[in-house]
């Protein structure tokens, strides 16, 4: 589907889309007829990519459920941390932090008292000194989790990102009261109310959908977002086509190109159909 934008012709070659409130409905499901239509465009030759802050492992049902295990697809997981090819989980593109990075945090974690989970490569570790957190009932069932203190937390071995999950006013409070060093040396983002990461510097949705455009030799602009919180800040804003869904935040629709339907009435499948005439 071409679309004059700006006064040339841009080809959409690849459709990413956030899950949580966005592809995902309240009972954390992909609709039928959002599976129906992506699954459409993907026969039609488009590039599905889920784009998320969890692990590859955390998304096979839901990549079994799409059928994106072609030569073509790709998965961008840790919030742009992390591509991997969804068949062979061969990574192409990486961006982890340090246990020093998890250092700085952790003193700050204990001075204001906040939980911190740290994701690895295959298990979460939980800084359980800190307090135990809700993190482990929510992906509990996609990585196993093991709980350390952060001396015995691995040296050398990196991390895709660390996390604070707790209830919406605590997670609301760290972030803002965070140190300005721990802004300059993280990202920090939040990916839903109850839910505060911590991503390696500059890491983002749109840096790694834009190393995957550029696997392809093409860019953003061929790319068609959707996205409904601040972590989908890049992504929306740097498409050439970022969709807001219709519960989205106020943030996230200032900066689409185009609005639509809330997670719950199919708003991704609205979308899609209508502009590429289906």
């Amino acid at each position: 589907m071409y679309q004059y934008l700006k006064g040339w012709l841009m080809m959409i070659t690849t459709i990413a889309l956030d899950l949580d409130n966005t592809l995902l409905n309240s009972a954390k499901e992909i609709s039928e007829e959002n599976e129906r239509v992506l699954k459409q465009l993907h026969k039609m030759g488009k590039r599905i990519v889920l784009c998320t802050g969890r692990p590859i492992q955390g998304i096979q049902k839901l990549l079994t459920q799409l059928e994106l295990f072609e030569p073509t697809d790709y998965a961008i997981t840790f919030n742009g941390g992390l591509i991997q090819h969804n068949q062979t989980q061969r990574i192409l593109a990486q961006t982890t932090i340090s246990k020093h990075e998890v250092a700085a945090l952790y003193q700050d974690a204990q001075k204001r008292h906040y939980p911190i989970d740290v994701i690895g490569a295959d298990q979460v570790y939980s800084l359980i000194t800190l307090g135990k957190s809700a993190y482990e009932s929510t992906m509990g069932a996609v990585l196993p989790f093991t709980d350390v203190s952060f001396d015995d937390l691995p040296v050398d071995q990196t991390f895709g990102k660390a996390v604070c999950a707790a209830p919406a006013e605590v997670v609301q409070r760290v972030r803002k009261e965070m140190p300005a060093e721990l802004n300059d040396l993280l990202h920090i983002v939040p990916s839903r109310a109850e839910l505060l990461e911590f991503l390696p510097n500059n890491v983002n949705k749109a840096r790694g959908l834009t190393q995957l455009m550029a696997h392809f030799g093409e860019t953003l602009d061929n790319a068609m977002t959707f996205g409904d919180e601040e972590n989908d800040f890049e992504m929306i804003a740097q498409a050439g086509i970022g969709v807001a869904m219709g519960n989205a935040i106020p943030q996230i629709k200032q900066v689409a190109k185009a609005e639509t339907l809330t997670n719950n009435e199919d708003g991704v499948a609205a979308y899609l159909k209508q502009y590429f005439n289906l």
